[in-house]
């Protein structure tokens, strides 16, 4: 656990470091982003539209392997294969693929599980880009995100996918580690190890059009 918050920590001071010489804040490019998040008084931008349940379904589906995802995946099972976790699975390419397939399962069987309580609790999983104009308050956004989320009514709630979803693919994935992880505290470390990285991938949400203006890859 400690390595992933280790790891979170550097995604957010590169993306900080990187904003020196970058545009100033809040002079990104509106096309092809979704409105921005409403005040945190709840009230909800005129442009702001809710999704219906098949919408939310083509969006998680069209979403479901992004490269940040995938990317992610593939650092947590180096992680894990440099610490030899578990130890019973050994080392060398097939011991990382397997810890790969591992880390790229509980991936699926997470997005699996919030599909149908975003559904039923009415929430809204999209991120949104922060309205604020500071490093500081956009990253603070972008971690809200991580745990509040808006309603489909345009409000906000608790991001009881994001729990349902992390915790519930934790304690599923640990059935095919060895059995010493068959027990709360591993899929407590495995749960909270996956809202980390999800924070991480919200930040990078939000400072990738930053990023891509800073490094010329997209239109001022």
């Amino acid at each position: 656990m400690v390595d992933r918050a280790l790891l979170l920590a550097l995604v957010v001071s590169s993306f900080l470091t990187a904003q020196q010489t970058s545009p100033q804040p809040g002079q990104l490019a509106n096309q092809g982003t979704p409105p921005p998040l409403a005040p945190p008084t709840g009230e909800r931008p005129p442009e702001w539209k809710s999704f219906s349940a098949k919408e939310k379904l083509s969006y998680d589906w069209r979403h479901l392997f992004d490269v940040q995802n995938v990317v992610f995946a593939g650092i947590g099972a180096a992680i894990d294969q440099a610490r030899d976790r578990p130890g019973e699975w050994g080392q060398g390419g097939g011991a990382f693929a397997q810890r790969y397939g591992s880390h790229l399962s509980q991936y699926v069987i997470q997005r699996s599980i919030m599909f149908p309580v975003q559904v039923m609790d009415g929430e809204d999983t999209r991120y949104f880009p922060s309205k604020r104009t500071s490093y500081q308050g956009r990253v603070g956004d972008a971690l809200l995100h991580t745990i509040w989320r808006r309603s489909d009514s345009g409000g906000r709630m608790p991001a009881y996918s994001e729990f349902f979803g992390d915790y519930g693919a934790a304690a599923v994935s640990r059935l095919w580690w060895p059995d010493r992880f068959h027990n709360g505290k591993a899929i407590f470390v495995a749960g909270t190890n996956t809202v980390l990285i999800d924070a991480g991938i919200n930040v990078l949400h939000e400072f990738t059009p930053d990023i891509k203006r800073w490094l010329h890859l997209s239109k001022r």
